[in-house]
């Protein structure tokens, strides 16, 4: 999304020909770098530099705009909200229209981290604390990175900690970090919620309805 594109350049001060040419190249960088880090994951998510132009790139697409309209549009005015896996603060910075209670982040890239707090004073937010519980808790194009024996566990906390919950499991095993998850998605969500909708690949699960 081009305000994503605009605070990343303005962030790192890159001319635009510099700033385009990571861009460009940037598939290439994050798995040259995953090989020379060995393939430790925490390792590389926590460090890799070109993370953030992967997760800039990989949102740069139609459907995420869509999906993060869908949310935004569903987030009452002064809920709490947790993003796991919020990547550049896409939504984050979208949800402040909102004027929400509490925003919280969970990113395992700490250079992601410093770019998603830098985002939200720009535009006049910060980020909240982690709570114990939220009303709507998000989770896009992470759960499939995680090892396959991590992936039920942590999708039930997810649900645990949210009223209601958007989900988005990529299923695009050309990523170098990509896991195949070994239960059906569908039907582990529905035996945990009292709804759940599908719109456009994107799980709409409400655990309590207020």
């Amino acid at each position: 999304m081009r305000i994503d594109f605009e605070d990343l350049q303005l962030y790192t001060r890159m001319d635009h020909k510099k700033f385009e040419a990571l861009l460009e190249n940037h598939h290439e960088n994050i798995l040259l770098y995953f090989e020379q880090c060995g393939g430790e994951e925490e390792w590389f998510y926590k460090s890799c530099p070109y993370y953030i132009y992967d997760v800039l790139c990989s949102r740069d697409i139609g459907i995420y705009e869509i999906w993060y309209d869908y949310i935004k549009r569903r987030v009452v005015r002064g809920s709490t909200v947790l993003d796991y896996g919020a990547g550049v603060g896409s939504l984050e910075v979208m949800l402040l229209k909102r004027s929400p209670a509490a925003l919280s982040v969970i990113e395992h890239n700490l250079l992601c981290m410093a770019f998603i707090s830098w985002r939200m004073y720009r535009h006049g937010g910060e980020l909240a604390p982690l709570l114990d519980h939220y009303d709507y808790v998000v989770s896009l194009d992470l759960l499939q990175r995680m090892p396959p024996e991590r992936i039920k566990s942590t999708l039930a906390w997810l649900l645990s900690l949210g009223d209601r919950c958007f989900i988005y499991i990529n299923g695009d095993d050309r990523h170098p970090l990509f896991n195949e998850v070994p239960f059906d998605v569908e039907v582990f969500l529905t035996r945990r919620a009292k709804s759940v909708k599908n719109f456009h690949g994107l799980w709409d699960v409400i655990i309590n309805e207020k």
